[in-house]
Order: structure tokens, then C-alpha cells, then sequence
């Protein structure tokens, strides 16, 4: 996680650390197991340092850029969530509005299009995975459809 200046967060840090010491373990272990007789030992310990440094310091950016995408996502969220709330709010205003209309064309009008917000709220602004581009092209041309239908006569006009 990171922290409110951009950061990376102690755990990002110890994982990091518990990592590249893991790595300079994994790889002393070999040399001592395979090619126990590859120098000098400071040399070696020198190599194996480096090289867990450079694993820790690119774990630490992976976990960190890992963070922030999770923080970006956990935002959007909200937002769509708040935006769901709010919106339906909204349209139980405009439907209870539409029941005291008399002009049955204008209510079916009002009430096609609430529907058709809700169905879009439900379906698309809460889908947990991204739909198959078939599925995609499919939703679009029923969503086309039902809008052609409901408005493509021209029925709006007449609800003033």
C-alpha cells in the first residue's frame, strides 16, 4: 500500500527485504551445493548481494505498482457505487412524477426509459468481469433495439 505522498508502505518494504534475502539464500545455497570452489568468498557474497538487491528493489516496485492499481480499482467502485445510489434516487422521483401524468403515451414513455436505466445500472454498471466482445455486440443490439422502439416513433414529442 502506499502511503499518502506516494510512498511505499513498511509492509511493501518488508516483503521486499524478506525476498531479496531469500534470493541471496536460494543462491549462496547453490553455489555452495553446485560449484562450491567459484572463487573467492567476498567476490561471491559481492555478486549474490547485488543480485538480491536488485530482486528486492524490483519486488518492491511490482507490489507497489500492484497497490495502486487495487487503490485505483477500490476508488472506481465507490464511485460507481455512489453514483447508483444517487441516480436511483432520481429516477424513483421522475417515476413516481410519471404516476401522477394522465397521458397514458407519456407514461409508458417515462416508464420505458426508467426501465431501461435501471436495466443499464443493473447490468452494465455492476458487471464484475468484462463481457466477451460477441456478448458485447449482442447487448448493444438489443439495448439499440429496445431504445428504436420506445423512441423511434417519435412518441416523445407528443408528451408536452
Amino acid at each position: 500500500m502506499t502511503g499518502a505522498d506516494g510512498t511505499t508502505s513498511p509492509r511493501v518494504r518488508l516483503v521486499s527485504l524478506g525476498i531479496g534475502l531469500a534470493a541471496f539464500l536460494a543462491t549462496e545455497i547453490m553455489h555452495y551445493l553446485l560449484v562450491p570452489n567459484i572463487g573467492r568468498r567476498w567476490e561471491r557474497w559481492l555478486a549474490e548481494g547485488v543480485s538480491a538487491v536488485v530482486v528486492a528493489l524490483l519486488t518492491g516496485r511490482l507490489l507497489h505498482a500492484a497497490n495502486q492499481r487495487r487503490e485505483a480499482a477500490l476508488l472506481r467502485m465507490q464511485v460507481i457505487s455512489e453514483m447508483n445510489h444517487h441516480i436511483r434516487n432520481a429516477l424513483a422521483a421522475v417515476s413516481l412524477t410519471a404516476d401522477s401524468i394522465q397521458n397514458q403515451e407519456c407514461i409508458g414513455v417515462i416508464s420505458e426509459s426508467v426501465d431501461h436505466i435501471e436495466w443499464a445500472l443493473r447490468e452494465i454498471l455492476l458487471r464484475r468481469k468484462p463481457l466477451p466482445e460477441k456478448e458485447l455486440d449482442r447487448s448493444r443490439y438489443f439495448q439499440r433495439r429496445r431504445t428504436s422502439t420506445a423512441l423511434g416513433e417519435e412518441r416523445t414529442n407528443e408528451c408536452r
